[in-house]
């Protein structure tokens, strides 16, 4: 009877705590003496048989998972966090999708370390629902996840909850690990900044994305500026005429873009980065000058695939796989990329990644990539 005690003690004391319960708030909740709940975790004795029910409710999980004392992995939970959204998807063995969560940003470098664990722990408590915590398996790729102390105060707070296992890193893991799986190729990430994987011998290789004050061109940044640049010009006269004109004062809603100079600034990175899908509409109405800003950011593009492609051990078509924001912005990139690439085209075999970054977290996170497919 006492290993029962124990198992139980484990696991009442486990599930509290993953809620975020004191064992006073738990006996208010069931009506019942915080000594009582404090006895029943030290492994002093069970409730009566009749409460458990209403405790099992209460904790959010089934009086089954409180009384047993198996821990086997059954459960994936891949979590992708950027700096416009978080996506959290939990799949099991099988791969079949039980839930799927999507909250805000949570970048902690945009929205603050406080922000971000108050929002994985929404998520976490949402997508898990009853499911035991400790029969899942979990890793957080998030944007800035792994800059300074980023890295470890975000797996402390992931080590709280008692999963069988967590791991956490960056967005661009998640990205490298929905485009390629194991496999060998190129992963070139094109969102608000742009960089590219080189994936070789199990090996990876970084190529670029040095932050937007050192370039990112063929980012979404990139050619948000650039049309809101070649705008400023037009409006001022010492530019070619473009239509990317009327776009962007259509989108600022003020009465001259140079009068919403301020509200860029003031917005960042991001709001110059949402400009972006400005140039292809521009570009497929015709225009010159998008064209130009095309040809220029998805020529450094072609340049990050080539650079990447050195790192590559093989001599044979090498996968180039595209994921990102602006790589599914229009169906004119493809063809402009391999343009830019020229008689190095036939090199590569590029394609555009179909899966979401969280499925790729949920491969980091150790399910199986054939039951994913």
């Amino acid at each position: 009877m006492e290993q029962y005690f124990e198992i139980f003690a484990k696991n009442l004391r486990r599930r509290r705590r993953e809620l975020g319960l004191t064992q006073k708030a738990l006996a208010e909740r069931i009506g019942y003496t915080e000594k009582a709940v404090n006895k029943w975790e030290r492994g002093g004795g069970l409730p009566p048989s009749a409460l458990l029910p209403l405790l099992s409710l209460v904790l959010q999980t089934s009086i089954d998972e409180l009384m047993s004392e198996t821990s086997e992995v059954q459960y994936f939970l891949g979590i992708d966090g950027g700096g416009t959204k978080t996506e959290f998807v939990l799949a099991d063995r099988c791969g079949n999708v039980c839930r799927r969560v999507v909250l805000g940003a949570s970048s902690p470098n945009d929205v603050g370390m406080d922000t971000c664990l108050g929002l994985l722990n929404d998520g976490i408590l949402e997508v898990c629902g009853t499911i035991p915590l400790r029969k899942i398996s979990v890793f957080a790729g998030i944007a800035g996840g792994i800059t300074g102390e980023n890295r470890s105060r975000i797996a402390g707070h992931l080590a709280r909850y008692g999963f069988g296992r967590a791991e956490n890193g960056s967005d661009a893991q998640n990205a490298v690990a929905a485009s390629l799986g194991k496999a060998d190729g190129i992963a070139v990430i094109l969102g608000t900044g742009a960089i590219a994987f080189a994936q070789c011998a199990e090996q990876l290789y970084r190529v670029g994305g040095y932050g937007y004050l050192f370039g990112d061109a063929g980012s979404g940044f990139a050619l948000g500026r650039d049309a809101i640049l070649a705008a400023l010009r037009d409006e001022a006269g010492d530019g070619a005429q473009t239509l990317l004109t009327s776009l962007v004062l259509h989108r600022c809603g003020a009465p001259s873009i140079l009068e919403s100079l301020s509200t860029f600034y003031e917005g960042g990175k991001r709001r110059i980065a949402s400009y972006a899908p400005l140039v292809f509409e521009a570009f497929e109405a015709g225009d010159s000058v998008a064209r130009e800003i095309l040809l220029k950011n998805l020529g450094a593009v072609a340049d990050l695939i080539r650079a990447a492609a050195r790192r590559m051990e093989t001599g044979g078509c090498i996968r180039v796989s595209l994921c990102g924001g602006i790589a599914h912005a229009s169906e004119q990139l493809l063809p402009i990329l391999v343009a830019c690439l020229g008689e190095d085209a036939s090199r590569y075999r590029i394609e555009l990644c179909e899966r979401s970054m969280a499925y790729g977290a949920l491969l980091l996170a150790g399910i199986e990539e054939e039951v994913l497919c």
